[in-house]
């Protein structure tokens, strides 16, 4: 017979051997946690949560506030932006609006002289028929023919003036056209 112990079965561990209860380590033992205080913590958390909360709502202010006054510069500077065009065009269509002007004066008058050429000419065409029908009459035609002398001058001159003013007005549609 042998003196030796039989040895442990194998398998997973098995608890402690029971025995007496330990006894609590002592206060002032080395690895003991100290104990904690209720409440203490707390105040310091609800405290760093406002303030950070308080530095994002400062953060979100601050990019509002800077990105207002960005958009208001904006605006003033696209209002002064069409300010100046307004103006511009304010000048091109007064500009416009006196070549239509010369427009419209040199058509009136082109029209009025080329209905004076054509009246002239009327006049010259009457008078000489009425030359015509004297000659046909064997009546003496030349007291006639002084008038149809001078309305033929008359007619002359109208007519002259009447392609001044229709010239006139071709170069202010031109005008108008190259603007």
């Amino acid at each position: 017979m042998s003196t030796t112990p039989p040895a442990p079965p194998a398998g997973p561990p098995s608890a402690p051997p029971p025995g007496p209860p330990s006894a609590p380590p002592p206060a002032g033992a080395p690895g003991a946690a100290p104990p904690k205080k209720s409440g203490g913590g707390t105040i310091w958390m609800i405290l760093f949560i406002v303030t950070g909360v308080l530095f994002v709502g400062a953060l979100i202010f601050a990019i509002i506030s800077f990105t207002g006054k960005s958009s208001a510069e904006d605006d003033r500077d696209k209002a002064q932006k069409e300010l100046a065009s307004t103006k511009k065009e304010l000048g091109t269509t007064k500009g416009a609006g006196q070549i239509l002007g010369d427009l419209v004066r040199t058509g009136a008058k082109s029209a009025d002289d080329l209905k004076a050429c054509t009246d002239s000419g009327k006049a010259v065409q009457n008078q000489a028929i009425d030359v015509l029908n004297a000659a046909q009459a064997g009546t003496d035609v030349n007291p006639r023919i002084d008038g149809l002398n001078a309305a033929i001058d008359q007619n002359e001159t109208l007519c002259n003036s009447s392609q001044q003013s229709y010239q006139d007005f071709v170069d202010a549609l031109n005008k108008l056209r190259n603007k």
